[in-house]
């Protein structure tokens, strides 16, 4: 028996699952705030002449979960008896879908995931009738509806608004917790509408705004007493069939949560990179807690990508990355290597941040100084300096233990050359924070000496600070600097210079 024809109508057993679709509450209250948006965007000509001339648009959210509701309200220009139809169905795409509903599946799909029972109330401006139409998930399912009835009231023209009311609220709708969030996420992701005045954004009453991020303004790194720059690129690159437009900057204070990163914007919303969840590439941002990753912040507006259902993603990631990577060049370029200030500037403290620091520091010393006795603990050290076993000990097992890496500085003091070795080591069982060993002279050098910091020493444990090797840094450097000053103390005519680092050494394991 042949087959002519197959239905590709959509079930209605379908709708039962767009409950378990992979989403977030911002971006499903998102489709509502596009549907606003877009109708706003078709219409605003006729919008602005409405109110005699002082009409502003408007998207309100009311989130009631004492009362299991949800109500979205705005002002644009309501849903019209051609996309009416349209708005209902499943996939049913917009003629024009180069807008923010492209999908013909926002409003259906978010409110199903957020609510078993929602409802529509829409008045298209210049049209002569209100609609209204409720959409119960329960109903539809049992009974397999595929038609909804739609009440329609008489209006005037001039009447137009969108509300959508949400009850029997799912396990997905947003929690009181979840608040704060929502809102930041939002303001983030319709910031370009917020930002030039086209939009009013509420949630429970609250007007979102969006907290522009402080750009840097101070001299290349290399020059810190040269002009100040301001320290933002702007983009305008294309590859293929990739357009980026926008801005990569440097931030004035280091950041490492909400402020850092890049927000990827398509058809002038945030796809990737609201509030807190930024996007970071490698090749941007660098290494994650390094100094460039902290500061480098920006907006980037792209073309030729298809974004994902819910909006939050883009879908060709690796095309994605390799713009990303080419645009590193655009932001390392020698006449203005942002990539390379992000990198390598440090701010200058101000008098003020030094009080600020000092004052913290003798408040906690005072506070520590009530816990520990510190009477106790220099006795211990002292007992420990004169402990030549315990020396002799480290000595042995130092020589002994397997460098993890190295590095080799080629220095010279009062006139003598010296190669200084530098080796992490990681030895629970020695008790010095770090060693020197003097080598055998060569031809090349007068004098040859190896130092060893001990990675797995209890000072870096005591303190959580230390996790990447920015956090190692300034204790590198001192130990350096001691190890230096022992040796130019030797070159100098000083006698047992190395009783300053055995101290250094019982010292430091005991404070």
């Amino acid at each position: 028996m042949s087959v002519e024809t197959v239905s590709i109508k959509i079930q209605t057993g379908v709708y039962g699952q767009f409950r378990n679709l992979n989403n977030k509450v911002w971006f499903a209250l998102g489709e509502y705030v596009d549907n606003a948006v877009q109708s706003f965007e078709n219409n605003k000509e006729s919008l602005k002449k409405t109110q005699n001339g002082k009409y502003q648009f408007e998207v309100r959210i009311n989130i009631d979960r004492e009362n299991d509701q949800i109500k979205i309200y705005d002002n644009a220009a309501g849903i019209d008896s051609k996309n009416f139809q349209r708005a209902f169905e499943p996939a049913n795409i917009p003629i024009d879908n180069r807008g923010l509903h492209e999908f013909g599946m926002g409003m259906k799909t978010a409110s199903i995931w957020l609510a078993n029972f929602w409802s529509v109330r829409t008045a298209a401006l210049n049209e002569t009738e209100e609609r209204y139409v409720e959409f119960d998930l329960d109903k539809v399912l049992k009974e397999k509806r595929e038609v909804l009835k739609v009440e329609n009231t008489r209006k005037e023209k001039s009447k137009h608004f969108t509300e959508i009311t949400l009850s029997k609220l799912s396990q997905n709708a947003p929690s009181i917790m979840q608040m704060d969030k929502i809102r930041r996420h939002l303001s983030s992701i319709y910031r370009k509408f917020i930002r030039n005045g086209d939009l009013q954004l509420y949630i429970n009453d609250i007007l979102l705004t969006y907290e522009e991020p402080e750009i840097l303004n101070a001299p290349f790194y290399t020059d810190p007493k040269g002009r100040p720059v301001l320290w933002k690129k702007e983009i305008n690159f294309s590859s293929g069939k990739y357009t980026v437009i926008g801005f990569i900057g440097i931030l004035n204070t280091m950041s490492t949560s909400e402020v850092n990163g890049l927000s990827l914007f398509r058809r002038g919303r945030v796809i990737e990179g609201s509030h807190d969840e930024k996007y970071r590439p490698k090749a941007i941002c660098g290494q994650i807690g390094s100094p460039r990753y902290k500061r480098v912040f920006g907006e980037l507006e792209l073309e030729g990508f298809a974004v994902s259902f819910n909006k939050g993603s883009f879908q060709e990631q690796e095309d994605l990355t390799a713009l990303m990577e080419a645009l590193q060049a655009e932001i390392s370029a020698k006449d203005f290597d942002l990539y390379s200030q992000a990198e390598k500037y440090i701010k200058p403290k101000t008098q003020d941040d030094n009080v600020k620091v000092a004052k913290s520091i003798v408040s906690n010393m005072k506070k520590a100084t009530k816990v520990e006795n510190l009477k106790a603990k220099v006795e211990t050290s002292l007992k420990e300096i004169d402990n030549k076993s315990l020396a002799t000990k480290n000595e042995q097992l130092s020589k002994k233990a397997k460098a993890i890496d190295s590095h080799e500085d080629f220095i010279e003091i009062k006139d003598e050359q010296i190669k200084l070795k530098f080796e992490f080591i990681s030895e629970p069982s020695i008790t010095d924070l770090y060693t020197l060993e003097m080598g055998e002279n060569d031809e090349l050098f007068d004098k040859t000496a190896t130092f060893k910091l001990n990675l797995a020493h209890q000072f870096f444990t005591r303190f959580e600070k230390f996790k990447s090797d920015e956090d190692y840094q300034p204790i590198i450097s001192i130990i350096r600097a001691l190890v230096l000053a022992e040796l130019a103390a030797s070159s100098q005519g000083a006698k047992h210079a190395g009783y300053v680092r055995n101290n250094f050494n019982n010292f430091i394991r005991n404070l």
